[in-house]
């Protein structure tokens, strides 16, 4: 990134913090610092002192759930594959074992089924992602049947473009960014090694660039099992990762989750921004151990051998964490218990840490949660691990 380009990010995003510094949270001051290096990348740092004044804490309220356990109607699914919402409210479903695309309407009343299984036109065999496209459509993708396939609200296909076949992620990295671009991923080989690389389309669908992924590069913790010129692997838990996603703006933001940091990457890879916050690690239990030791029975039940000495012995401070449509990062914090509700870590566009949002169900980090207009979308299982859409009044006192 140029110096010129470097200087107007970092100096736009200083603009807007000392003017929204002054406005406040009902009277709370911010904490933290805002620093531009010489580079031009503005590292914002955040104690665990929130921006929210107390009683100024926004909430979450269910106010429709759709799904169900027993039957063979529509609201019944599978699996949640994907999802997304339209201008009016509908909420499009992909359910991944019948791989068709219900329709169901604000009030939760079903409207339509959009295709079913199969590799024929309408058909699908591997729906990975629902988008909202700009003008309003339904994109789908369905790399399995190499294709892209555009509905319109009424449900019919008005387009359909060739996909890379054969070629499944999830989460699948890809979608529209808030200027109407729209990316999906492709393999790449990069000095011998596998990566994913996201390729950005503009209007007519032609490639026009690819973006640059981060990579991890941490040398985390596993064990393996060797199988000729293969193995199996089974990462230590606990240790933490790296979560990524489209940004917005069009590049790339990422979470490494162990210690808490979160950047923003510019299309060429260059990293523009920089969130940190202080945390109060968990602490591995007891029950954690024995936990991780079920959990990889599917590894030690084919002979692979671990050593629950080797977890660490504290928790990383994240999960997940996923965008708003005003430009919030949601940060999904590390759980004492799986059976414990979600728990979100909110930051303002500038990077400010907001305070802490409790989610009363068990919303599930992927498919990716939907927030716009004031309203949360997503996917939770409940205790038969049925799958439900839930949507949510999102209050800001």
């Amino acid at each position: 990134m140029s110096a010129r380009r470097a200087a107007a990010v970092s100096v736009g995003i200083l603009t807007l913090a000392a003017c929204s510094a002054s406005d406040g949270e009902a009277g709370a001051s911010w904490t933290g610092t805002v620093d531009t290096l010489a580079s031009g990348q503005v590292v914002v740092h955040n104690t665990e002192q929130p921006l929210w004044a107390a009683g100024t804490e926004w909430r979450v309220e269910e106010d429709l759930r759709v799904g169900g356990v027993e039957g063979d109607g529509p609201e019944v699914f599978g699996g949640v594959a994907s999802f997304t919402v339209d201008r009016d409210g509908r909420m499009w479903v992909a359910d991944g074992l019948s791989q068709d695309v219900r329709v169901f309407d604000a009030s939760g009343a079903y409207v339509r089924t959009i295709g079913r299984r199969g590799s024929g036109p309408g058909e699908f065999t591997q729906i990975v992602k629902l988008d909202l496209g700009p003008e309003g459509r339904i994109w789908v993708m369905d790399p399995q049947n190499n294709r892209l396939t555009v509905f319109d609200t009424a449900g019919v296909a008005v387009e359909e473009h060739a996909a890379l076949g054969g070629f499944v992620l999830f989460p699948w990295p890809g979608g529209f960014d808030r200027n109407g671009s729209y990316y999906a991923p492709v393999p790449q080989r990069v000095d011998g090694e596998f990566r994913v690389g996201v390729v950005r389309y503009d209007e007519s669908l032609t490639p026009v660039d690819t973006l640059v992924m981060p990579v991890d590069r941490t040398d985390r913790d596993g064990w393996e099992i060797r199988r000729g010129d293969g193995f199996v692997r089974a990462g230590v838990p606990y240790q933490g990762g790296m979560a990524t996603r489209l940004s917005p703006s069009g590049g790339t933001l990422a979470l490494l989750t162990g210690t808490y940091r979160l950047f923003e990457l510019d299309p060429e890879g260059d990293t523009v921004r920089v969130i940190t916050k202080d945390f109060t690690p968990l602490p591995v239990t007891a029950a954690d151990r024995e936990r991780a030791r079920d959990d990889l029975s599917w590894f030690t039940d084919q002979g692979g051998t671990i050593d629950l000495g080797q977890l660490p012995d504290e928790k990383p401070a994240a999960e997940q964490f996923f965008p708003d449509d005003e430009g919030n990062l949601w940060v999904a914090l590390t759980r004492a218990t799986p059976d414990e509700l979600p728990t979100y870590d909110v930051f303002d566009p500038l990077g400010r840490y907001l305070g802490t949002v409790s989610v009363p169900f068990r919303l599930r980090p992927d498919p990716i949660p939907i927030i716009r207009d004031g309203t949360l979308y997503g996917v939770v299982y409940d205790e038969l691990d049925v799958p439900y859409i839930v949507r949510a009044r999102l209050l800001k006192p």
